[in-house]
């Protein structure tokens, strides 16, 4: 069973910097996002299931048989339209306790449009019983408009098929944003995992900001290929329409459209140690933005 899971708790992280605390533009998929570019308050996406041994990494006996890590980095990024570049740092960690229970967490602290903020974002993620399990977490920043203030998220996900390979998940994130706005994310979605080292995934973001009722959807996709202790290499790309977009101290724009792209790369290099790197590209109406991030994890005991 915790052979099984190996591989899956392993993308946790990815998938909780995607959706977590973040701010009003670039939702992207669960499958990969660095803690530089997630910025879309989404609702939680599913952790991984368990699922053919075929894309599992091989059994680690002994002390490493858990998902636990931690990772530190940094990243940065070119900003169009006299907006400033942007530049990050992080720390980030993934403890699981038992067969049932995964927590995570990461601390950031970001510069942006002239702006310096430190969030702070951890979950809990439970197997209830072999086909469903479940996500709650919880955000705060200390400063900056261009994050939550605070962020509340759940999610319920159910595993499907005769090996229990396809997921669907249902996520509801609150946020309360800086500017006097506030974002309820719903999120739906499909993850299927393949006998090989392949992951596809897909869903929608749907976004209702108040006041105005301000309603936008952004659709996501990501493909995966790897293993847990070998490589996982990510394309993830999500595209829709965006409903509040803070940019610095000015007033916030609505309804517009994005795209947003990404490439990840993990590799270990070590029995229990390696680098992450990501590079991205966001563009909007009103900026575009290059950039990437860099990292290194060690895995724990």
């Amino acid at each position: 069973m915790m052979k099984l899971k190996q591989q899956h708790y392993a993308l946790l992280l990815a998938s909780v910097l995607s959706s977590p605390l973040v701010m009003a533009e670039d939702a992207m998929p669960a499958a990969e996002a660095t803690p530089a570019a997630a910025e879309t308050a989404a609702a939680p996406a599913a952790a991984a299931p368990e699922v053919a041994e075929a894309a599992v990494a091989p059994e680690v006996a002994g002390p490493y048989s858990m998902s636990r890590s931690i990772e530190v980095g940094g990243g940065g990024h070119h900003v169009s339209g006299g907006n400033g570049d942007w530049n990050s740092a992080f720390v980030s960690g993934v403890w699981q306790t038992d067969t049932a229970n995964v927590f995570d967490w990461i601390v950031q602290n970001d510069h942006r449009f002239g702006e310096s903020g430190t969030a702070f974002n951890g979950g809990w993620n439970h197997d209830i019983n072999q086909d469903w399990f479940g996500r709650l977490e919880f955000g705060k920043s200390s400063a900056g408009t261009f994050w939550a203030d605070k962020h509340y998220g759940a999610a319920i996900n159910r595993k499907w098929l005769a090996d229990r390979n396809l997921v669907s998940t249902f996520g509801f994130a609150y946020n309360d944003n800086r500017q006097g706005y506030s974002d309820r994310v719903y999120t739906v979605g499909l993850i299927y995992y393949f006998d090989g080292p392949w992951v596809v995934e897909g869903g929608i973001h749907r976004n209702l900001s108040n006041p105005g009722s301000v309603i936008s959807t952004q659709g996501y996709g990501a493909v995966t290929y790897g293993r847990d202790r070998w490589r996982q290499i990510v394309l993830s790309v999500n595209s829709g329409s965006e409903g509040y977009m803070p940019v610095g101290n000015s007033a916030s724009q609505q309804i517009f459209d994005s795209q947003y792209y990404s490439l990840g790369w993990k590799e270990w290099i070590g029995p229990h140690w390696g680098v992450h790197a990501t590079v991205d590209y966001y563009h909007g109406t009103y900026y575009q933005r290059s950039g990437g991030s860099a990292s290194v994890f060690w895995d724990l005991p």
